[in-house]
């Protein structure tokens, strides 16, 4: 699991990346003819929910509770009750109160407007409602305000992706090289990185990439994670069945399982799109975020890529309706 670029350099034609934010311009006109709506196309067996468990709500909760409440002392500083608004943001976000999560990263920098964490929360949010010049000034201040003792390398993952589902592909690989330059043996950021260089570099290129170095990953006999086998399953050593088969192994626990499901079902998902099968990409998507996890970057992407679909077919965007059913 992992949790969006140069503010002056698209500062003209942001209006156009707008319109063309979470599509592929070139793709408009293409036939009608796929139904997304339609049966789920994933092999049933493959087929599996889960539920957050019943312990992360109550620590959450718990969370909540002794934020406000600590949020009431008058001995608070300034900068205390800017890292509690903070704290409470990103609660409101893993439990998918998105709304609450928005009130409380503003609260945090109007407490401390030199506070970089809560933009980068904001600049994902801002690009889900389509904003993009506003997701990026939000991630370049999360980036430029950041302690260079104590940098977080994350903004630069999702100014990346933004930067990806805007058709900035170059762009989006200056950023996921920072990101992945921060934790070589990070299976996920090996992913990532693939995924960019696709449309960066070229398919073949981005594959000798992601063997190389995952390659190297191996030689630092770093602890084996479920990963490293949605990267063998991306370089044809395992199939998908024997994906499915990892995802299983964890079923007893139902925390673990949901983080795999939500992982597995996302890039099951973009493998279909790479393998020419959008409709089974979709439904794989659909899985992912039927998890809920929903501060996951897999299920923030899964929308995205569903958006994108539905763009390329001409299709309507997904409803309220239809998302709350996901």
């Amino acid at each position: 699991m992992i949790k969006y670029f140069k503010t002056h350099i698209l500062a003209t034609g942001l209006g156009l990346v707008a319109l063309c934010s979470l599509t592929s311009c070139a793709n408009f006109g293409v036939g009608n003819n796929v139904d997304f709506k339609g049966p789920i196309t994933v092999p049933q067996e493959f087929i599996y929910t889960s539920s957050t468990p019943k312990k992360s709500f109550e620590r959450e909760q718990a969370l909540v509770v002794n934020a406000t409440l600590s949020m009431d002392s008058d001995k608070r500083s300034i900068d205390e009750k800017a890292e509690l608004f903070y704290a409470l943001g990103t609660v409101y976000d893993d439990l998918g109160l998105e709304g609450m999560a928005r009130y409380m990263m503003m609260n945090a920098i109007v407490q401390r407007p030199g506070f970089a964490r809560p933009y980068e929360l904001l600049g994902i949010y801002f690009f889900q409602d389509g904003r993009v010049a506003d997701a990026c000034d939000a991630l370049a201040s999360a980036i430029e305000l950041d302690d260079p003792e104590n940098r977080s390398y994350f903004p630069y993952l999702n100014r990346a992706f933004i930067m990806y589902y805007t058709g900035r592909y170059n762009l989006a690989l200056e950023d996921m090289r920072e990101f992945y330059d921060d934790n070589p043996f990070d299976p996920y950021r090996l992913l990532s990185m693939y995924i960019v260089e696709r449309e960066a570099i070229g398919e073949k290129q981005a594959h000798d990439n992601l063997k190389r170095n995952f390659d190297k990953l191996l030689s630092a006999h770093k602890e084996e994670q479920f990963g490293h086998d949605v990267v063998r399953f991306y370089l044809g050593k395992i199939s998908e069945k024997d994906l499915m088969d990892k995802i299983l192994q964890v079923r007893d626990d139902e925390a673990a399982f949901q983080d795999r499901l939500c992982e597995g079902y996302y890039y099951l998902g973009k493998k279909a799109l790479f393998d020419g099968n959008d409709k089974l990409g979709y439904d794989y998507f659909s899985l992912c975020r039927n998890t809920r996890k929903y501060n996951f970057l897999e299920y923030r992407n899964a929308l995205n890529e569903q958006k994108v679909l539905l763009k390329k077919y001409n299709l309507d965007e997904l409803t309220e309706e239809d998302e709350s059913q996901m």
